[in-house]
């Protein structure tokens, strides 16, 4: 990209957070992870650069510090002092031995929250106490010293019930739970009231066919290699190839019908 679609993109992000404002949401997410964009400036591995954007370490932070600052600016031009604003990071992307480690991630983050003042961190992981190679501490509790106080943090990965969530919490402030609450949307209210023994964890035939569950994600959840699995551990994929997934399955929660076609082989 020339330095000038670099810039055009800068801007898509405060206009982005703009619409965000406009929308009434509480707050805006920069997602600076799984191997979009933003990561992509950050990764010595994608990064081939060798100018204000790319070269050294501190160079492939300033595509992350030069969207964050559009997005606390326009920010506090529009939202309210209590718009909420976070970024989201994977620790560590290593092909072979290129990429970058937690090393330099947390030095991107210490950076970050030293300049703006975020309201919290977002680790993306694939286990919620994942470690490091070369460390026996998680990666949440090595970023920990980089966000300060006020910063709080963030967990996610394969918290399925109220077991996993009782152990991820105590490594950061907070968890996000987001395949689980697809299963079960209930799973936060039935832990708060005491039914945690109730959220349901593997996905039934019957449930894919009352499913509250959008094309996308019945497609997602019915990879053989994508979690969560039908009980014994066997993909949805079948009752696709099957046909046996009916008009309920195919509706949004707008009442949307898509074509059943689409789920057939």
């Amino acid at each position: 990209m020339s330095d000038t679609q670099i810039k055009k993109i800068i801007e898509d992000f405060g206009s982005a957070t703009k619409r965000a404002i406009d929308c009434g949401f509480d707050g805006v997410e920069i997602h600076g992870a799984n191997h979009y964009l933003i990561q992509q400036f950050f990764s010595k591995w994608s990064n081939k650069r060798n100018d204000f954007w790319g070269g050294s370490l501190e160079k492939r932070m300033n595509f992350a510090k030069s969207v964050t600052d559009k997005v606390f600016k326009t920010a506090k031009k529009y939202a309210p002092k209590d718009f909420i604003i976070g970024y989201r990071i994977s620790p560590e992307e290593i092909h072979d031995t290129v990429g970058y480690t937690w090393h330099e991630s947390t030095q991107l983050i210490k950076t970050l929250t030293s300049e703006f003042d975020f309201d919290y961190i977002h680790l993306s992981l694939p286990e919620y106490n994942s470690k490091p190679n070369d460390s026996d501490k998680s990666f949440a509790e090595l970023f920990q010293p980089a966000l300060g106080d006020a910063v709080k943090e963030i967990i996610v990965g394969n918290i399925m019930n109220e077991s996993d969530a009782e152990d991820a919490i105590r490594y950061a402030d907070l968890v996000a739970v987001g395949r689980a609450t697809l299963i079960d949307p209930q799973f936060g209210l039935k832990i708060q009231e005491g039914r945690g023994n109730e959220i349901i964890e593997k996905i039934s035939p019957e449930q894919v066919k009352k499913s509250h569950l959008t094309p996308g994600l019945i497609n997602i959840f019915s990879d053989p290699k994508m979690e969560p699995h039908l009980s014994g551990r066997e993909s949805i994929y079948d009752l696709h190839q099957r046909g046996t997934l009916d008009e309920s399955v195919i509706k949004n929660g707008t009442g949307a019908s898509y074509n059943l076609d689409n789920f057939k082989k």
